[in-house]
């Protein structure tokens, strides 16, 4: 009994380390407002984790009109997280990213969002970042058109 007390206790304390090292949650909503599906592309390691780690997974074709959320939390550091994710349709493909850092500014923290929306193809592709709240969670929304 003293053995498995000591395991529970050690995997709760391990559990709420990892909680503690997480970086700020964003919601991210992604809208196709073209006229066609589009299709999810996973080209590069940022990308494939966002999708491992997102909750809920985002959806592998949007359909035209369609609005899908998903959100993203990484256990690296307290200091940081993103989100990159890309979508295509023929040539036309759009790789949006977003990311949270906590950066040292005279001795002092000062928090630090960005946001990018690439296109290719002739797609039209946008990103905002906005709902900043006191724990430094933000939201993302990207559009594709």
């Amino acid at each position: 009994m003293k053995t498995f007390t000591r395991t529970l206790c050690g995997a709760a304390a391990l559990l709420a380390a990892s909680t503690a090292l997480a970086g700020p949650p964003v919601e991210v909503t992604f809208r196709n407002l073209g006229t066609e599906p589009v299709k999810l592309q996973l080209t590069n390691a940022n990308e494939t984790s966002t999708y491992q780690i997102a909750s809920p997974k985002p959806h592998e074709e949007v359909k035209p009109g369609e609005t899908i959320r998903f959100t993203v939390q990484r256990l690296v550091s307290p200091d940081t997280n993103s989100a990159m994710i890309r979508y295509s349709i023929g040539r036309k493909t759009c790789a949006f990213s977003t990311t949270f850092v906590m950066m040292m500014s005279g001795g002092v923290k000062q928090p630090k969002w960005n946001k990018t929306a690439t296109p290719t193809g002739g797609a039209v592709c946008t990103a905002v970042n906005s709902g900043f709240r006191a724990n430094y969670a933000w939201k993302a929304e990207f559009t594709m058109k």
